[in-house]
């Protein structure tokens, strides 16, 4: 038993031990082939220099960040050679421009020279003349850097005839160079071209490669650098051959051109879709009663807003715009922005819990810190108000917010509230009886709630009455004005008196003492 036991238990250890050996070889082997791999891996994507940018993305997708690192090398290498080719024929141009204008400056030089020729025989300044001329003529031979051109100054003889055609021959080298120079431009357009396409797919690798964790910031700087088309704007005819490639080139002005109208018809298309999505808006909040004005207005204008806002920032990806630093900053200064306006966001926060709570709505006639007028409109800054004597007040919502409102037309009904005195001498039953017949009569009161006509007060010269009839809120001013003239007329055609202040003066003489 003792025996059957160990053997047993060397099995298990035996088991164990090879069940580590087997977790041990199934993770290093797996690394160590993909380490192997890593060091024999070769650049795929750089076999079609011109690949699609779009199979290029996905071609990158399934690549290592050490994988990557070895495709952004070999576009560099691309880069590198095709824009030191660029590099080369710019410098070749601008040779051939110092070159053409050597050839001009000798065939004036050399035109002039031979009239001072003539001059030289009798006048010794013309002759000096004429020497800084041959000596200068040379000069810009060997600056031209032509066999034939330092052949041909040397063998000249000084005579006009001679310098004649020293001035001509200069006139075909400069036209032909001028040819010459005109094809190299435009074949420096194309290598631009084929420049800024492996910019563009070098640029699709790096942001992939910075993806998974490469750092490119001195390659972004180095693409940078690389970007866009030098124009010297001191020779005019390399310029505007230069600008004339880049109009018609495929990545150049008809690129842009195409992306300008891309641009254009997705902001009108952004503008039709935000003006529909406001009028849909409108239409479904209208079947809300329960929502103010105001807040309506305000959330038709939201929607309107933050479609134009995003479809425009969406729009700019047309026209090449890399929106994302553009987000970015504007999320760092948001912080900075609001500290700067911390009174213009404690009105935007009033601005929506007015909107929220609906303390009034657009058309009420609200009375603010003693300011009395009609709501005429209201945004999340500030709410405008149009006073009855027609002046427009703006109040800032935090201002609103933090007082007392009085909203006059909240309700749809409103007690109007009138006293009237009569003199102690008067029948009270009967002035109360004019009144009541008074407000029965006018149309405008309401039968419910029921006018209220009380003796309210015994004041120092009268007794007063209250009136107090029930109107509709808009028919409020009216009421009250028609209800103060009709008690007025009746009272003095029933005899009823409306006392007014008075003051009795009673004089009493007082008999002079005089003293004797």
């Amino acid at each position: 038993m003792t025996k059957l036991t160990h053997s047993e238990n060397f099995k298990g250890l035996y088991f164990a031990l090879f069940s580590v050996v087997i977790l041990l070889l199934s993770v290093n082997v797996p690394n160590a082939l993909a380490a192997n791999n890593d060091e024999n891996y070769l650049a795929v994507t750089t076999e079609n220099a011109n690949i699609d940018l779009g199979e290029l993305e996905f071609a990158l997708t399934p690549l290592t960040k050490d994988e990557l690192t070895i495709e952004v090398d070999a576009w560099l290498a691309i880069l590198k050679a095709r824009a030191t080719i660029v590099s080369e024929a710019e410098i070749l141009v601008s040779q051939k421009q110092k070159k053409i204008l050597a050839a001009q400056e000798i065939s004036e030089i050399s035109a002039e020279s031979a009239i001072l020729l003539d001059k030289s025989k009798n006048d010794k300044a013309a002759a000096k003349e004429l020497k800084e001329d041959l000596e200068e003529i040379k000069s810009l031979a060997k600056d031209i850097k032509h066999k034939k051109a330092d052949k041909a100054v040397d063998e000249l003889s000084k005579t006009p005839e001679s310098l004649n055609q020293l001035s001509k021959k200069a006139d075909v080298y400069s036209e032909k160079m001028q040819k010459r120079r005109e094809l190299l431009i435009k074949n420096l357009t194309q290598l631009r071209e084929e420049k800024n396409d492996a910019l563009e797919r070098f640029q699709v690798v790096l942001n992939s490669w910075e993806s998974k964790g490469g750092d490119g910031t001195e390659l972004h700087l180095y693409a940078n650098a690389l970007s866009g088309t030098n124009v010297d704007l001191t020779d005019s005819d390399a310029a505007w051959l230069t600008i004339k490639g880049w109009l018609l080139s495929q990545d150049g002005g008809l690129r842009w051109l195409a992306n300008i109208i891309k641009f254009t018809l997705a902001l009108f298309f952004v503008y039709v879709l935000s003006r529909t999505a406001g009028k849909i808006t409108d239409a479904a909040l209208n079947r809300n009663s329960n929502l103010s004005t105001l807040l309506k207005l305000f959330i038709k204008v939201s929607v309107r807003r933050v479609i134009l806002i995003i479809g425009f920032i969406v729009s700019l990806t047309l026209i090449e715009i890399n929106v994302a630093p553009v987000l970015a900053l504007i999320g760092a200064a948001g912080l900075v922005v609001g500290l700067a306006l911390q009174g213009t966001l404690s009105n935007f926060a009033s601005g929506m819990l007015i909107l929220i709570y609906r303390p009034f709505d657009v058309g009420d006639i609200i009375e603010i810190d003693g300011v009395t007028g009609t709501v005429h409109s209201m945004t999340l800054l500030s709410t405008s108000i149009k006073t009855f004597d027609n002046q427009h007040l703006v109040v800032p919502n935090n201002n609103i917010w933090g007082t007392t409102i009085v909203n006059v037309t909240g309700s749809r009904t409103r007690r109007v509230d009138l006293v009237f005195g009569i003199g102690y001498g008067d029948d009270m039953v009967k002035a109360e009886k004019i009144m009541l017949d008074v407000v029965s009569r006018h149309e405008l009161v309401l039968e419910n709630p029921a006018p209220v006509v009380k003796v309210n007060e015994l004041a120092d010269s009268s007794v007063n009455f209250v009136c107090r009839p029930w109107v509709k809120t808009e028919n409020y001013l009216d009421v009250y004005w028609d209800i103060t003239r009709q008690v007025k007329e009746e009272f003095d055609k029933q005899g009823v008196s409306i006392p007014f202040p008075q003051r009795d003066v009673h004089v009493h003489q007082v008999a002079e003492i005089t003293e004797k």
